[in-house]
């Protein structure tokens, strides 16, 4: 009798493990995220002293950042970019999620002393276009002296103040950091 009891006993521990089994394999997922890419070997080379830039905006009143979405105090800055080898025809900055606000898409003000509040840094395409990190700008054409030759760009771009609510006065310090494109 207790060798039939262990007999049964098993067989159910044995069913209940194999059901078990089957329903952590059956989850229900509500979506998934594919991902594609491309990775080039032609790269171009971004030139000396645009690598690492400062951008200084303009020192501005409060009074223009009163509420979320307003903007001031833009200013443009170009990075240079050469030695664009023959295949690479167009070239532009993709922006990095660093320091990313995912309901503005801007950088966070990162200063920790003397912090003005309820401020980002917005960035905009060279048309004026806004960007949010994790977005590419627009591609810019690689120009060329000779069919033959390496080839030079001029990404153009611009950041601004971004309120996210009133502003208080202080410091803003952020950065931006960014990968060569390629289309």
């Amino acid at each position: 009798m207790n060798k039939q009891v262990l007999q049964v006993s098993i067989a159910a521990l044995l069913a209940m493990g194999a059901a078990s089994n089957a329903a952590a394999q059956a989850v229900v997922t509500q979506g998934q995220v594919n991902f594609d890419g491309r990775l080039t070997g032609q790269t171009c080379s971004i030139t000396a002293g645009d690598r690492n830039k400062t951008v200084t905006l303009p020192a501005i009143s409060i009074a223009s950042l009163t509420m979320r979405g307003h903007t001031a105090g833009s200013k443009p800055f170009s990075i240079n970019v050469d030695n664009c080898p023959v295949g690479v025809n167009t070239v532009s900055a993709h922006w990095e999620i660093t320091n990313f606000n995912p309901e503005t898409g801007n950088a966070r003000n990162l200063a920790t002393t003397n912090a003005a509040s309820n401020v980002e840094v917005q960035l905009m395409d060279h048309d004026s276009t806004v960007l949010r990190l994790g977005d590419s700008g627009k591609p810019i054409r690689v120009t060329r002296t000779a069919a033959d030759a390496l080839g030079t760009a001029t990404l153009n771009y611009g950041g601004r103040y971004y309120a996210t609510g009133a502003t208080s006065a202080g410091t803003v310090s952020t950065t931006a950091n960014f990968t060569l494109a390629y289309n």
